[in-house]
């Protein structure tokens, strides 16, 4: 017999999550769309050791056709996501975080845009508000305007970061996988992947995904800070990866995918007192790495960002052309803080 197809498949991996996960499901069970017959739900039990496997099977077991679960070894976020694509019975997939919730009608809304031109993306983002320990929407919100398909050629500042705010067409994932070498990064390396092969991005205004700020900073994004992986891997396997990637297919950076990278160098280069979490020489090697970076983009896309300070502009730009000594210079007559010290 004939599996049952969805409309859409929520996978959600599962790893110490037994105060959140509860409100997870149920913003997915509570979906206008309906949820029995449009919608299945993925849960990875990623060796959790808490009581989220007893909260899993009682789901399962409240709803046994249209959730399925998984348990594995701990492996992290990208392993445990890698495990539930073979089992994906949506026409799109949306990778959830187990301590984030969707607004009710936001499939409802996703499904409304692909009924009426938006099957032309690979990607749909919706957008991205924040709660808990923090309020208010995403900054690069800006990109939902209004519901539409936009091309990231001509829209290259509309870039798309993750894949917990986002509906990926099943298809397009083909033998892609999430690089398990990758503790930060990975989502936005997986779904930029994806939007190079057609170059377009489907945004949904009407659609929030409701992104959880710890009160207690537990989460992995709360703590890059402390995490070598964020230093030595995210860098070369995300970053310089996406570049490279670019150059292949296109034979050259496309522009949204230097914004991209862009865009998070602005993040890493106004993190100052990291010198705790490295050795020198780690440190050394990893500012070294971010020059490298900064040389590969565009003038103009730096000159872009909506988020980045104007003084953080400048600096970039002298940094970017090996001007070193008035780096440091304009740091001190500006008492601008970086991560170069």
């Amino acid at each position: 017999m004939k599996e049952k197809q969805f409309d859409f498949t929520v996978v959600i991996p599962v790893y110490r999550v037994e105060h959140y996960l509860r409100e997870t499901l149920d913003s997915v069970i509570s979906q206008t769309i309906g949820f029995e017959e449009h919608i299945q739900i993925i849960l990875v039990n990623d060796g959790s050791p808490d009581n989220s496997e007893a909260i899993c099977l009682e789901y399962r077991d409240a709803y046994p056709d249209n959730i399925e679960y998984l348990k594995k070894e701990n492996g992290g976020v990208s392993s445990a996501r890698n495990a539930a694509i073979p089992y994906i019975r949506g026409d799109y997939v949306n990778f959830l975080d187990s301590d984030d919730c969707w607004e009710a009608d936001a499939f409802a809304a996703v499904k409304t845009l692909i009924e009426h031109g938006g099957d032309r993306a690979d990607v749909i983002g919706c957008r991205k508000r924040f709660f808990g320990a923090k309020d208010g929407y995403h900054y690069l919100d800006y990109k939902f305007e209004h519901t539409r398909v936009v091309d990231l050629r001509q829209h290259y500042d509309y870039i798309q970061l993750d894949v917990t705010a986002a509906f990926i067409r099943t298809e397009a994932i083909g033998g892609l996988r999430f690089s398990e070498l990758l503790q930060f990064g990975e989502d936005a390396r997986f779904v930029n992947s994806i939007l190079l092969k057609s170059c377009c991005l489907g945004v949904c205004r009407e659609a929030v995904h409701r992104y959880r700020k710890r009160l207690d900073q537990s989460s992995a994004l709360q703590n890059d800070v402390r995490n070598k992986s964020y230093y030595i891997n995210s860098p070369r396997y995300f970053l310089q990866a996406l570049l490279d990637q670019s150059v292949a297919a296109y034979g050259r950076k496309e522009r949204f995918i230097q914004y991209t990278v862009m865009y998070e160098l602005g993040w890493r280069i106004r993190k100052e007192g990291i010198r705790q979490y490295l050795t020198e020489e780690e440190y050394e090697a990893y500012c070294d790495q971010l020059t490298a970076l900064l040389r590969q983009i565009d003038r103009r896309i730096i000159l872009k960002q909506r988020v980045l300070w104007k003084k953080h502009k400048l600096f970039c730009l002298l940094k970017r052309s090996g001007m070193n000594r008035a780096a440091r210079w304009f740091c001190r007559i500006t008492r601008l803080k970086t991560v170069y010290g």
